[in-house]
């Protein structure tokens, strides 16, 4: 009897911490519950960037349930032309004023093309590989990708601005900006990654998984040659303004010959 009272103590331990285990996975998955059906005025112009970084799964519900895509599309388009202009004002302050406006101009420009390039090509590895999103579902989650890169961009756009206040030379601001850009980017398909992720398991959608695995070295590819195309961004201090430069060459020879520059003594 003696050894058989801890025997039942140990029992009964284990009953109430697997209970109270239960009992916290219950609350847990009836918070996140929650947090997926937000307020109306959570989406509101004011309120729409802090709700779209701190709920991203009710953004994504919502997309996969079909609901305010054409608002979620409008609001993204809009934000993350002003974060990009914002970021290319910034970036081009470096070769002087007008520089800075054009780059204002041309930093959305480069997103929004490389987007609209390869919506296509991601449209019908979508259809091919089995998965029933729509091309509506498929755009809005392109633009979340775009604008979490604007909002990365944007908030590392101080940084960039302390190395250019300090004299820093032309060769490390190209290839700071290059590695916040690449660094925004990578956030942002991430993002989207995450989202395709979630509509496979909220609607039991086939092919995302690969759809973004074969299109991201292509978006990858496009965009940076399309900054190539659009370049200059920065400005060489020791050339006119131009608005674009004659093309030729590529974007990854372009980045190794600076990296070779930075490095000269």
């Amino acid at each position: 009897m003696a050894e058989q009272k801890p025997m039942e103590e140990a029992q009964r331990l284990e009953f109430e911490v697997a209970a109270e285990e239960v009992e916290a996975a219950v609350e847990a998955e009836e918070a996140e519950e929650e947090t997926l059906l937000l307020p109306e005025e959570a989406w509101s112009t004011p309120q729409f960037m802090e709700t779209l970084l701190r709920y991203p799964k009710a953004f994504f519900t919502d997309v996969a349930e079909e609901k305010r895509l054409s608002t979620f599309a409008k609001r993204l388009f809009g934000l993350s032309t002003v974060l990009l202009g914002f970021y290319g004002l910034l970036m081009g302050l470096y070769g002087g004023w007008v520089q800075s406006l054009a780059s204002m101009i041309k930093l959305p420009l480069l997103f929004l093309a490389t987007l609209g390039i390869c919506l296509p090509s991601f449209y019908i590895f979508n259809l091919v590989l089995g998965s029933k999103l729509k091309f509506g579902q498929l755009v809005v989650l392109l633009l979340y990708a775009v604008c979490l890169t604007a909002v990365i961009c944007a908030s590392l756009a101080p940084v960039a601005f302390f190395f250019m206040i300090c004299g820093s030379s032309y060769h490390f601001m190209v290839l700071l900006h290059v590695a916040i850009m690449t660094l925004a980017g990578l956030i942002g398909l991430g993002g989207m990654r995450g989202g395709l992720r979630f509509l496979s398991e909220k609607t039991g959608k086939i092919g995302t998984e690969k759809i973004f695995r074969f299109w991201l070295l292509l978006y990858a590819i496009v965009g940076a040659q399309m900054s190539w195309i659009l370049r200059p961004f920065i400005g060489a201090p020791d050339m006119p303004f131009q608005i674009f430069r004659p093309i030729g060459g590529n974007f990854f020879v372009a980045v190794l010959k600076t990296l070779w520059q930075l490095l000269q003594p």
